[in-house]
């Protein structure tokens, strides 16, 4: 007679657990997931300064990382000081060049002093192009020593910390820029008839807006095992197809690695 309570009791709890493993028509299991933006230094060096923090709203063009400058900062004041020169010198051959060509008019030089006096201008023309070049490249390599954001987006991590040495193409920050955040989901073989490309969902989480809809961009064609984030017991063996959906809006309400449950909205009810 005791025994009765035991196996009420295991019965129970197996109909709860096949409750909970079914879901509705139509309805899946899956999580947020996001492409992140690895900013990467595109020189060697000293980090300097580091603009951000991890959660930190940055909009495009946000500086969030800087070198150490001093090499290039001298370099870029060299290349200055040479155009300047440059442009002086261009300007005393133009003045000569011009006063050649008066007293030429006049017959007071002959034609060879005036070809003198051109050939120095084209020379010091040439000259002041090279320098204003030489200048250009060393602004450039100075700017590179500064990295901002390609777009706006979530400040998800920084990786180096101020005074640390870095290598060109060695990420520094990772961005999570709203647009990059989708929801992946599975659906078993049986039910994959039902989805397509640009059709509307329901995505429900916790703290997830009330509502949220979001826009199928991704069916795999491709099967593969329930992933282990997603299975039960009864489920584990299953084959799927994986898709994506992106919320149509606030996506950053959507953080990565939370679960969300995905259903089908039906066309009429879009």
């Amino acid at each position: 007679m005791m025994r009765f309570p035991s196996v009420m009791f295991a019965c129970l709890t197996a109909l709860l657990l096949y409750a909970c493993d079914e879901h509705p028509e139509n309805s899946w299991q899956g999580y947020a997931e996001g492409d992140y933006v690895r900013v990467a230094s595109m020189e060697s060096g000293i980090i300097e300064e580091i603009a951000v923090e991890r959660g930190d709203k940055v909009r495009a063009g946000t500086p969030l990382f800087r070198l150490e400058t001093t090499a290039e900062e001298a370099a870029s004041a060299a290349a200055q000081a040479d155009l300047d020169a440059a442009k002086a010198t261009l300007q005393e051959a133009e003045l000569e060049l011009k006063r050649k060509l008066e007293l030429r008019r006049r017959g007071n030089v002959p034609q060879a002093e005036t070809d003198t006096a051109r050939a120095r201008s084209d020379r010091a023309g040439a000259a002041m192009l090279s320098a204003a070049a030489a200048l250009d490249q060393a602004k450039y390599r100075l700017a590179r020593r500064e990295s901002h954001a390609p777009a706006s987006a979530i400040v998800q991590d920084v990786l180096f910390r101020e005074g640390e040495t870095v290598v060109a193409g060695q990420p520094v920050i990772s961005l999570l820029p709203p647009g990059n955040i989708k929801v992946r989901f599975f659906v078993p073989e049986a039910e994959l008839a039902n989805l397509r490309h640009g059709a509307k969902v329901r995505l429900a989480c916790s703290n997830c807006p009330p509502d949220a809809k979001g826009t199928i961009r991704f069916i795999s064609t491709e099967a593969e095992f329930t992933p282990p984030v997603i299975y039960s017991d009864r489920s584990k063996e299953k084959l799927v197809f994986m898709a994506e959906a992106t919320p149509d809006a606030e996506p950053e309400a959507f953080r990565p690695g939370q679960p969300v449950t995905v259903s089908l909205i039906p066309p009429k009810a879009e």
